[in-house]
């Protein structure tokens, strides 16, 4: 074998996948019944705070009208307005090995509007999510102070 390292491991760590995909139910597919919905705020281009909410699907899909309802919801916070930037979902239903082999990220972008996740690999459900990107624009008011003389006449 004059395989390089990197080759030798690849092939090792698939066939050590591959092994574990056909004697055990690890890799069983499902449907989807939660994702996270989180809600990233945004202040001048900066990361503010961010919140966290869960929410049951129905038949693996999360509706125009339910996801709508929940941007209305947390859009304000802290007393602000926040616009919506973006709307990503993060939701792993690759197969494990073409992952590996390829290194990219299944994230994709949406317009509000229903979103619909296939089965998944039960062990990594919990990491479906939606991510919302919400910005808002603070201007700065300054009030320009004039000095006013009271007197009348200068004296020299």
């Amino acid at each position: 074998m004059n395989l390089p390292m990197d080759e030798m491991v690849n092939e090792d760590l698939t066939e050590k996948i591959e092994k574990i995909m056909n004697d055990t139910n690890l890799f069983q597919k499902s449907i989807i019944s939660m994702v996270n919905i989180y809600f990233f705020y945004c202040v001048n281009q900066s990361l503010e705070q961010y919140t966290k909410v869960v929410i049951p699907l129905k038949l693996g899909s999360l509706s125009k009208d339910e996801l709508l309802t929940t941007i209305l919801k947390y859009r304000i916070h802290d007393g602000r307005r926040y616009n919506v930037s973006g709307i990503y979902d993060y939701h792993f239903n690759a197969n494990v090995i073409d992952f590996l082999n390829n290194d990219e990220c299944p994230m994709k972008e949406h317009q509000v509007e229903t979103i619909k996740f296939d089965e998944n690999i039960e062990l990594f459900q919990h990491y479906t999510s939606i991510f919302i990107l919400l910005n808002n624009e603070k201007t700065k008011h300054t009030k320009k102070m004039y000095e006013t003389s009271k007197r009348k006449t200068l004296k020299v």
